[in-house]
């Protein structure tokens, strides 16, 4: 693996780890919403869902920082 995968997988087991019990990550993705220039986007967006089917969503420039957001204390 490499030094950006290595990152990225320490993350998210940090951030897994530090969320409420019940809760998952769910998901990291880029936030464009589509191929066309203006739908583009070189932010990324991640998911945690709650035992009730609540999300939480953070979005960042970088992908670790990203999921680090779903469990920043200013939620």
């Amino acid at each position: 693996m490499d030094t950006d995968t290595n990152d990225l997988t320490a993350a998210w087991v940090r951030v897994q780890a530090a969320l409420p019990e019940g809760w998952t990550l769910d998901g990291l993705r880029c936030a464009s919403t589509g191929l066309a220039e203006e739908e583009r986007s070189d932010e990324w967006i991640a998911v945690a869902v709650g035992p009730n089917g609540e999300e939480r969503r953070a979005r960042a420039a970088e992908p670790v920082a990203a999921l680090e957001g779903i469990i920043a204390p200013d939620r």
